[in-house]
């Protein structure tokens, strides 16, 4: 047997070792499967930063217990050789704690509202990372029948090269494309395994055991029409909410800065007697009232800067409005563009390159093309293929932007 016989031998064997390899690092990734519906739930009960703003929520509605507060009152005592005094006084709040409390209600409707918002931005960007995380594996599967397709295409040409009926330059060529082939599925490896770490810090568990998405990218066709889509929005959207939730908070922030222009009464009661006879002839009971000159209340400047804030949030309420109608309409241009990109891909697209990747190697092997031909059409293919799945991937990804925006939610995959 010639050298060069037993390096393609040695070069065969190689080759069969770094399938194994690749096999053997594709098992690892296998962990304990998962459908959409309970990631999602996993993500609304242990994503850290979810839970740690989750107790906004409970401080706002501590804040509405601290508000209800009352003035202490004073307790007095004096004495002398002769006699002593022990008296009492509390400030009596005119209006000041119904309207303080009023404001901390509103304070705590609004961090409810927000929290609200917060999961649905969350259930949104969960999704994506889910579907993208789907994209990955596929991905992956793309790189790694590319890989195997041109590995035994080398073994062929390795036997064609034995017997004479290709050249060397045409068999190096197809174990070095092997090779680069292997080296995308390693680097595809990669990115799916961080797309399920990602997955497992939104869910609020370790990396230990990653955890693989079901389902596919291949969903069913959506149909809406733009003005459905507005109404829906406009009712729908928490940022509408939020806003008309912060001109009434503005407004309770008004009344209980009228509150607080006006004075606190003082009220006090004192009881005076001797201290020299167990039954004294000396007694007092003493009631008294203070109410305090408030020359500072001519000073209206934090009154109207309480008013101008309220015009202010009522212009930005207009200006949410505004924005709600825009994303809508921007999210359903998206939609509509990436829903056309899947129905070109459906019309054939692959199956031509399917036949034309197989049309090649047939020429190939007859020894009417060069590889260099195979080698192109090879990635032609593979773009085609991530393509699609690229444009799936868009068009899942604008079906999630889309009734984010409207403030609805019926996705599953």
């Amino acid at each position: 047997m010639r050298k060069s016989d037993i390096c393609i031998i040695i070069l065969l064997g190689i080759l069969h070792i770094c399938t194994f390899s690749v096999l053997q690092a594709q098992e690892t990734v296998i962990g304990q499967e998962m459908t959409f519906d309970s990631y999602l739930n996993y993500v609304g009960k242990q994503n850290m930063e979810y839970l740690a703003n989750r107790m906004n929520v409970d401080i706002s509605e501590a804040e509405v217990i601290a508000s209800r507060v009352l003035p202490d009152p004073s307790l007095d005592f004096e004495g002398s050789r002769e006699t002593y005094k022990v008296g009492i006084s509390w400030s009596l709040e005119l209006g000041k704690r119904k309207a303080r409390t009023d404001l901390a209600k509103s304070q705590a409707g609004f961090e409810r509202l927000a929290f609200k918002q917060e999961f649905q931005e969350l259930r949104a960007g969960a999704a994506e990372l889910f579907i993208d995380a789907i994209l990955q594996r596929e991905l992956l599967k793309v790189k790694e029948d590319s890989y195997y397709y041109m590995l035994e295409l080398n073994r062929s040409d390795s036997l064609r090269y034995l017997s004479g009926e290709i050249n060397e330059n045409d068999y190096r060529r197809t174990k070095l494309e092997a090779v680069s082939l292997r080296n995308e599925v390693y680097d595809q490896e990669a990115a799916y395994r961080s797309s399920l770490v990602e997955l497992n810090r939104y869910m609020g568990v370790s990396s230990d055991t990653l955890n693989v998405p079901q389902g596919s990218l291949d969903i069913p066709e959506r149909d809406f029409t733009l003005s459905a889509l507005t109404e829906i929005g406009m009712s729908s959207r928490i940022d509408i909410a939020i806003a008309s939730k912060s001109m009434d908070i503005n407004e309770k922030e008004y009344r209980l800065v009228r509150a607080e222009r006006r004075p606190d009464i003082g009220l006090s009661m004192s009881y005076e007697r001797d201290w020299s006879s167990i039954a004294p002839q000396m007694r007092y009971v003493t009631a008294g009232i203070s109410i305090p000159l408030s020359f500072s209340s001519a000073n209206n400047g934090t009154l109207k800067k309480a008013h101008y804030k309220m015009k202010q949030t009522s212009i930005l309420k207009q200006e949410v409005c505004l924005r709600v109608q825009s994303e809508i309409t921007h999210a359903w241009y998206t939609f509509e563009a990436e829903k056309k990109k899947v129905a070109q891909y459906r019309s054939g697209i692959l199956e031509e390159a399917q036949k034309v990747l197989d049309g090649m190697v047939y020429k190939y092997r007859r020894g009417e093309t060069s590889i260099l031909d195979v080698l192109i059409a090879q990635r032609s293919y593979n773009d085609v293929r991530s393509g699609y799945l690229e444009a799936m991937k868009g068009y899942a990804s604008s079906l999630i932007e889309l009734e984010k925006s409207c403030g609805m939610w019926d996705i599953s995959f």
